[in-house]
This record gives structure tokens, C-alpha cells and sequence, in this order.
């Protein structure tokens, strides 16, 4: 073990993140290593690697129960993971709720992850993972809710094939967390005071209300899946109808259901609205960020 610490050190390996260190960026916990990043959805999984040079590698989808396709692709995915490390990507049995005068700081984000009911008081579930994002400018913010006895199966089934998760984490929160990042950081306090968000990831929908610049109604449908547009649409359109007409409306979407993303534009497009989407975004905001 001391001439393992000696080299570290002599290699400055020593005085790099350590692998599962929540705190620090996917792309710098593991620079110069490959890592795997893996998308799943009800019914189907897709995957990515990352290079030692921090470049996406060609990947695969496959249909069906994520427990029957791990074991059939463990030998590809261990090629394409150094360590076995992989970020994990879940999009189905999962809430997203509007919260008020939820706590705030630098270590909450940390601290909802190792003490989850000190953020979250009576509001916290012990049979949930939870995530969160701030309004920058007023109390409200987004609680992502995600079943532990499912990302527990996933870890668990990765475990069996010599996989080690370092990051879990939900698409349609990751995807959402990004638009409002760029409409009210990026445009330094620009957003429209009355919009709608609207996003979707793998068959799952959520929709933002914004009125007055305040976060005042949110719905999530997980899992609903590809085919379900119509579902989706009647999600959708009551909360468009809330806010002044000629809102801005933005729409962000990645994954595999490129139909379902389509066949909603359809409609959206009627709107004027304004499609966030970017080629690879959920590849990058999973395993860049």
C-alpha cells in the first residue's frame, strides 16, 4: 500500500478528485479515462463512451428490460470504462414538484444527497432520491423525486457486471435544470416574466408555468413513453393557456424518441416556440458536467 500511495503521489494521482466525489464535474473526476455513459428508459437503453481525450465514442441502443440488457453488453461496456465507472441516466418512475422556501445554500445541493431530511424537513420520503433547483430570483424551486427501490435495481444490476456508478441521475431534470440555467443565468436575469418550459427525455414531460417572473404551476408525467403524444399534448396545452397570449414558449428534448419529439413540435411550432435542443445535449450535460 506505500509504494501504491508513493506513486500516486510521484504521478500526481494523489491530488486528483476522488472518483465518486459528487462535487466535482464528471470530465474532472476522470480525466484522461474512459467512462460510460448509460441512458435508461422503460423499455429501452442507449449508451455512450467517453475517450481518454474527453470525446464521445460511438455507443448502441437496445430494446427491453435494462436488467436483461446489461449482462448481454457487459463485455462491450467494461471496454468502455476504465475502473468500470459509468454515469447512469434514469427516465421513468420519477415526480418533479414545485416547492416553496425550500433550504438554500453552497453545500445544500451536497447535503440533499448525504442528508436528504435535513433540506427536505416533513417533505422527505425515505424510499426517494431527490434532487433540486433553485429560481434564482424568488423562493420557489424544482424537486426532483426518483424511487430508491428502482435506482437501487440499477445500481445493483451494474454491480453484478463489474460496472461502479458514480453518478445517478434523471434526463428530463438534467435537461430542465439546463434551460433555466440558460434563460435566467446565461441571460443575466432575462427571462420573460410570463413563459412557459416545456421539456421532454425518453417519454417523460414535464412543463413549467412562469407568471409575473414567479414559478407558479409545474407538471410531470414519467414514463408515459414515445407513442404517448396526445397524452403529452393534454398535458401541455391547459398550462400554455395560462399565461398572456404571444408568452414565450421553449421546448428542450434529447434522447432516443426523436418521432415523439417531432410529433410534438408539430403542435409547438404553432406557438412560435423556441426550441432549446442541441445535438448530444444530454450525452453532455451527463457526462461533462
Amino acid at each position: 500500500m506505500l509504494l501504491d500511495e508513493i506513486k500516486s503521489v510521484l504521478s500526481f494521482a494523489a491530488f486528483n478528485p476522488e472518483a465518486d466525489d459528487a462535487t466535482v464535474p464528471w470530465s474532472k473526476r476522470f480525466e484522461g479515462r474512459k467512462t460510460l455513459l448509460i441512458n435508461v428508459s422503460r423499455n429501452q437503453t442507449s449508451w455512450r463512451g467517453i475517450s481518454k481525450k474527453g470525446r464521445f465514442e460511438d455507443g448502441g441502443v437496445m430494446d427491453g428490460e435494462f436488467a436483461d440488457i446489461a449482462p448481454q453488453r457487459a463485455d462491450e461496456w467494461r471496454m468502455l470504462a476504465d475502473g468500470g465507472w459509468c454515469v447512469v441516466s434514469v427516465n421513468n418512475r420519477f415526480i418533479v414538484s414545485l416547492e416553496n422556501n425550500m433550504m438554500r445554500g453552497d453545500n445544500c445541493v451536497s447535503l440533499l444527497r448525504t442528508n436528504p431530511r435535513a433540506v427536505l424537513g416533513p417533505k422527505y420520503d425515505r424510499g426517494k432520491r431527490y434532487a433540486i433547483c433553485h429560481h434564482p430570483e424568488t423562493a420557489a424551486s424544482m424537486l426532483l423525486a426518483c424511487e430508491e427501490s428502482m435506482v437501487k435495481v440499477t445500481e445493483d444490476v451494474l454491480k453484478t457486471i463489474g460496472l461502479r456508478p458514480g453518478r445517478v441521475c434523471c434526463g428530463l431534470f438534467s435537461l430542465t435544470e439546463h434551460a433555466i440555467h440558460q434563460l435566467y443565468v446565461a441571460q443575466r436575469g432575462a427571462a420573460p416574466p410570463n413563459m412557459v418550459l416545456i421539456g421532454a427525455c425518453e417519454g417523460s414531460v414535464s412543463v413549467l408555468v412562469q407568471q409575473d417572473s414567479q414559478w407558479k404551476e409545474l407538471r410531470c408525467r414519467s414514463g408515459l413513453g414515445p407513442d404517448a403524444v396526445e397524452t403529452a399534448l393534454q398535458i401541455i396545452t391547459p398550462l400554455i393557456q395560462k399565461v398572456p397570449q404571444g408568452s414565450p414558449v421553449y421546448f428542450i428534448s434529447d434522447g432516443q424518441d426523436a418521432k415523439f419529439r417531432a410529433d410534438i413540435m408539430v403542435h409547438l411550432e404553432k406557438l412560435g416556440t423556441t426550441d432549446m435542443t442541441q445535438e448530444d445535449l444530454l450525452w453532455r450535460l451527463i457526462g461533462m458536467n
